[in-house]
Order: C-alpha cells, then sequence, then structure tokens
C-alpha cells in the first residue's frame, strides 16, 4: 500500500521534521519512505510518501497524525492514496544524510566565519586594552614621580622643621635668659617680680 501525506503550518521546515518521520518509518521497516520540504501559496508544506504493508501504513499515519516535533506549528494533515514510485527507505536515508551533511558543512562555515569576525573583534579590544594599559602605565609613571617628589617635600619639612625646632628652642632659650636676667637686675635694683 502506498500513500502521500501532506503536512501544513507555519513552521515545519528547519524544525527536524523529516528526521523525525524517518525514524519511524524506519522503526515500522517500511518498504518505502521519502520527504520533501515544499511551499504552497506561502506556507510551509511537508509531502511525504510511502509505502508498507496495511499495519505499516496504519500505524505510520496514526503516528503523523499524533506526534511532530516542539518547535512545529501544523495546522493540517491530509492523506491520499498513492500510485506512483516511492523511493526504497535505505536509499532515502543515505540521500537524506548527504542533504543533512550538506547543511552541517554550511552551517560550519557560517560558525567559523563568525568566530572569524568575532576573533577580529577580541582582537581590536585587546590592542584598545593594551593602549589602556600603557596609558595608565605612564600615569602610574608619573604617580611615582608625583610620591618621590612628596617624599622630598616631606623630608625638607622635616629638615625645616627640625632646623626651626633647635632656632626656637635657642631663641627660647635666649630669652628666658634674658627674662631670668632683667628679673635679677629688677631685684636688685629693689623691685619686686612677679
Amino acid at each position: 500500500m502506498k500513500v502521500r501525506a501532506l503536512i501544513r503550518g507555519q513552521r515545519v521546515h528547519g524544525v527536524g521534521y523529516r528526521n523525525h518521520l524517518f525514524s519511524e518509518a524506519d522503526g515500522l521497516c517500511m518498504d518505502g519512505f521519502s520527504a520533501r520540504n515544499l511551499r504552497e501559496n506561502g506556507l510551509q508544506l511537508v509531502g511525504v510518501l510511502f509505502e508498507g504493508d496495511d499495519r505499516q501504513v496504519s500505524s505510520f499515519m496514526a503516528f503523523i497524525r499524533s506526534s511532530w516535533p516542539k518547535a512545529a506549528e501544523v495546522s493540517d494533515i491530509s492523506f491520499e492514496e498513492y500510485d506512483g514510485r516511492v523511493e526504497k527507505l535505505t536509499r532515502f536515508a543515505i540521500r537524506f544524510q548527504a542533504i543533512q551533511l550538506s547543511k552541517g558543512v554550511e552551517s560550519i562555515l557560517r560558525i567559523e566565519a563568525k568566530q572569524d569576525q568575532m576573533l577580529e573583534k577580541q582582537d581590536r579590544m585587546l590592542e584598545k586594552q593594551d593602549l589602556m594599559l600603557e596609558k595608565q602605565d605612564r600615569m602610574l609613571e608619573k604617580q611615582d614621580a608625583m610620591l618621590e617628589k612628596q617624599d622630598e617635600t616631606v623630608e625638607e619639612l622635616r629638615g625645616v622643621r627640625s632646623d626651626l625646632k633647635e632656632h626656637m628652642e635657642k631663641r627660647f632659650a635666649r630669652i628666658e635668659g634674658e627674662i631670668a636676667e632683667i628679673k635679677r637686675v629688677i631685684r636688685e635694683l629693689g623691685g619686686s617680680c612677679v
């Protein structure tokens, strides 16, 4: 028995529908099977041809009615008898595998191209980062020079402070000596000193 199924929907392409159907057909050991992505009036369509004994065909039709990939959006499923040639299941498997491999190669090439673009961007970012690090190094060098000058200034201030302290101590000692001498003279002259 040969049957043609048409599965229509907003999203039946690119969701693994043909592989989903093939796996079940293979599990039922169907004699013939093929599935193609088609379009009809702007709507996505999966056309399925399958061949087997009555039990296989009715089981496969029940599967098609009740199961589809998670991401699929199915709006209609129809079946009709078919009297044309149906591709052998093993032949479809080989052809479908080649189709899927070529899609995989295309995807890998796209990924590789995007990866190259990302690496170029990363290289540009690293160059900018290197420039920023160089600027940061220059800023740190300036900061180190400023800290050295600050240390020198602090040392100079300590020296000035030490010199000033020594000078003030001598001056206070001299003033205290002069005050003591003035007090002594006032006492000698008979006055009173506080």
